[in-house]
């Protein structure tokens, strides 16, 4: 088969990175061989979670100092552990901190840890770790990026969200973010605040995304967010995340209007660009950079009720370049294994979203398919000009790509184009095949190859992300 290849044209784009990382190894024993599998990815970045409530003690001492990171009541073995295996595998650790001990919550919950957690402790924890972690202290890593708590817009990691009918977890989240953000960068200037990382759609007795994030900011609108009359407040923060886990492709748009699934990522982006214009974020930086900080779908098998491996990779590689164009610059998966099914829980209710399938020791886990779509993510759609190409090298790492063609039995070369400095490759190709183009793209960087992918486009169906029910 022979392609008529005609030239190339670069897209004219700003050169922006996208760099990845996995935000859970495992939520059983971490290993160093799991980091090391993370690394293996691609990926750049990790997320640790630091348990306050498991290294505070359980009731608070009479005589301690809470921003001490050697004082004896405070227990950081687990996290030392971790933290040392990332670096060690060659990642860079984004450390939350979440779940307060109990003397630290202002009210009650079924859920311990996360009802109205006081500030004013939650900085004094924060300062602890930070200097804990500041490169500087008993021979630990040194850690840059911090976030403080989970999903704070989701009443399963953040209460109250009402009170007396007023929507309140807008402004208790930016009293710990802003005490937070204080003592982490008192204690090292350079240390970088990640903010945000709402849950994706507002569930009952939540709040939507963007309604929670107006409220932090002080802003109103939706099509064109302005400062909101008589709120004086700011948030401190350098980095902005969301965790659009979407009920589609990735494409797809949330039925709510305050929602933020892929398809909705540009809306998120405008707002924080109209609230940093406002000065309503207090950032060294003139911009606000824009992560993902979890996402994933389900892969079948194991989930019955997930996306078939063949679409998965598709609509992993064109979730990864939605988010890029929609201004995202860090993009974490969740996660590298399947998680454990305890209980007898459906498959709706557990997460078999990891890049491996979950065997019964780490070292025994089988790599999914999907694993090669999130290392070396790649794109190609039909244009009227020929066909229009993304993707990134599975280091990073800058070269010349070679795009190949199949229609039929037979692979054939029709055309080179350049990775930049980050990676990044990006192109319209013309072919001279009009728009009857059926077949497969590839994208080959060394010995490396990308997963094919169909010119035929694929249409938005409806694809729950952790599984249909069955």
């Amino acid at each position: 088969m022979a392609v008529a290849f005609a030239g190339t044209t670069a897209a004219q784009a700003p050169a922006r990175p996208l760099a990845t990382g996995v935000t859970v190894s495992d939520v059983g024993v971490q290993e160093r061989l799991g980091f090391e599998r993370i690394r293996a990815t691609g990926a750049t970045l990790t997320r640790v979670i630091v348990y306050w409530s498991m290294v505070a003690p359980e009731t608070e001492p009479n005589s301690w100092d809470p921003t001490d990171p050697n004082d004896p009541s405070y227990d950081w073995s687990i996290f030392d552990a971790q933290i040392r295996m990332a670096v060690d595998a060659g990642l860079e650790p984004l450390v939350m901190l979440y779940q307060a001990p109990g003397w630290a919550e202002r009210c009650r919950h079924t859920s311990a840890g996360i009802c109205d957690p006081n500030p004013a402790d939650f900085a004094r924890f924060a300062e602890a770790a930070a200097k804990r972690y500041s490169g500087e202290f008993e021979g630990l890593p040194k850690v840059r990026y911090w976030e403080p708590w989970n999903e704070a817009n989701l009443f399963l990691f953040f209460e109250p969200q009402y009170r007396n009918g007023r929507k309140v977890s807008p402004i208790l989240y930016r009293e710990l973010l802003n005490a937070f953000a204080d003592k982490v960068k008192d204690v090292d200037p350079g240390n970088l605040v990640v903010a945000g990382g709402l849950a994706p759609i507002e569930r009952p007795g939540g709040l939507g995304p963007l309604d929670f994030a107006r409220r932090v900011f002080c802003m109103k609108g939706r099509k064109d967010p302005v400062p909101k009359p008589g709120c004086s407040q700011t948030a401190r923060f350098d980095i902005w995340a969301n965790n659009p886990y979407t009920t589609g492709g990735p494409t797809h748009q949330s039925a709510g209007p305050d929602d933020v699934s892929l398809g909705d990522l540009p809306e998120m982006a405008r707002l924080l660009k109209a609230a940093k214009r406002a000065r309503k974020i207090r950032s060294e930086s003139s911009k606000v950079p824009f992560w993902v900080t979890e996402f994933s779908w389900d892969s079948a098998p194991p989930d019955p009720g997930g996306l078939p491996m063949g679409l998965l990779t598709r609509w992993t590689a064109e979730a990864m370049f939605r988010s890029w164009q929609a201004g995202v610059s860090k993009f974490f998966w969740l996660s590298l294994r399947d998680w454990p099914r305890t209980g007898g829980l459906p498959y709706s209710e557990t997460i078999e979203s990891g890049l491996y399938f979950r065997g019964p020791t780490l070292a025994q886990d089988r790599p999914k398919r999907v694993l090669k779509a999130f290392r070396f993510p790649f794109v190609a759609f039909r244009k009227p000009a020929g066909i229009s190409i993304w993707g990134r090298t599975p280091e990073s790492t800058p070269g010349r790509i070679g795009l190949w063609y199949r229609r039929g039995s037979g692979w054939e070369r029709f055309g080179t184009v350049k990775a930049d400095r980050d990676g990044i490759f990006r192109a319209t190709v013309r072919t001279g095949l009009g728009r009857n183009m059926r077949g497969l793209v590839q994208a080959r960087f060394g010995p490396e190859l990308t997963v094919p992918f169909s010119l035929k486009p694929v249409k938005d169906r409806r694809q729950p992300p952790f599984g249909k029910k069955t």
